[in-house]
């Protein structure tokens, strides 16, 4: 024996379905944008290294689909973010390096390398909570979009 339960609308919710990647995508995508402005507010002198200020005035974001790139576009941050082994400076277009008190001439010193400074966690990590809470109410738009496509509405 079978029993046979009808489900009201389904066709609806099914259809809805199947249009769900054109209806989350731009919700997503506003998520994703909006995400970018968090990562920038919480991208200050308290969360990376602050000499010059060139480092945190040199973030970018670049958005290509459903992903989103939060970077510094200054050439040594992958030198401040995981730090230097110990290596040798060289002279390379001058007669020699110079700083104030050194014995000069120098042609190279032995520098000891430098500590790591987790600044893109540190960002991360304070970004993390307003990023969760813009990504949940896109989630509740998806579903809202969802629902009133499968009303017919």
């Amino acid at each position: 024996m079978d029993f046979t339960v009808q489900i009201t609308g389904i066709a609806a919710l099914t259809a809805a379905f199947q249009q769900y990647p054109a209806t989350s995508l731009p919700i997503l995508q506003r998520a994703l944008s909006a995400s970018s402005a968090i990562l920038a507010k919480y991208t200050t002198k308290g969360n990376v290294p602050w000499r010059t200020g060139f480092l945190v005035q040199s973030f970018r974001a670049q958005m290509s689909g459903l992903v989103l790139t939060w970077f510094p576009a200054a050439s040594y941050a992958p030198y401040v973010e995981f730090g230097t082994k110990p290596h040798v400076i060289t002279a390379k277009n001058a007669k020699a390096l110079y700083w104030p008190g050194a014995a000069h001439p120098v042609k190279s010193v032995n520098h000891p390398g430098t500590k790591p400074n987790d600044f893109m966690g540190r960002i991360v990590e304070a970004a993390q909570a307003d990023i969760n809470a813009q990504f949940g109410t896109a989630l509740q738009q998806i579903v809202q979009a969802i629902a009133s496509q499968s009303q017919g509405v």
